[in-house]
């Protein structure tokens, strides 16, 4: 890597917002560990932060859209890292987002991916919601707590499609 490149990647880091980073922190954890290359073909994947404009990067899909090598299925992920929830709580999309969303939802099945608490390279929870579930900006812990999976686990087929 020459040294222009080198300060680029450099200056990149230092001026995107410290969300996009841990969105991106956690999209990395979730192809890594969950929807794994094993079990998963990527299809797409919407990269967030141009430096440039200084703008988010608004994509047409959620996060990834994958293929279920067991089944052939495609479907959508969105993917969303929160601290914690706020009086059982946390706001998860806007209500332009929720709409695309379920734009999307008629082409493919779309689904939340929620990690909470710890790191985004580590997180402490993890819920897989499908988009029926998820049908509010806000997501409370008693209504998708049975959608939690093992935080360490890859998701499998069977996993997906029974939610």
């Amino acid at each position: 890597m020459g040294l222009i490149s080198w300060i680029g990647k450099g200056l990149k880091s230092f001026f995107t917002p410290e969300s996009f980073k841990t969105g991106e922190r956690f999209e990395n954890y979730v192809r890594k560990r969950l929807f794994t290359e094993r079990y998963f073909e990527l299809l797409q994947r919407t990269y967030g932060y141009n430096v440039r404009t200084g703008n988010y990067v608004d994509s047409s899909n959620p996060d990834f859209k994958l293929r279920d090598r067991k089944t052939l299925k495609t479907f959508y992920v969105e993917i969303k890292f929160r601290k914690y929830f706020y009086q059982g709580k946390t706001a998860w999309c806007t209500e332009n987002q929720l709409n695309h969303y379920r734009r999307c939802n008629h082409e493919a099945p779309v689904f939340v991916l929620l990690g909470v608490g710890g790191l985004p390279h580590r997180p402490k929870l993890v819920f897989l919601i499908p988009l029926r579930v998820a049908n509010f900006t806000e997501l409370y812990i008693s209504e998708i707590k049975k959608y939690m999976i093992h935080p360490r686990k890859p998701v499998l087929s069977r996993t997906l499609w029974r939610r």
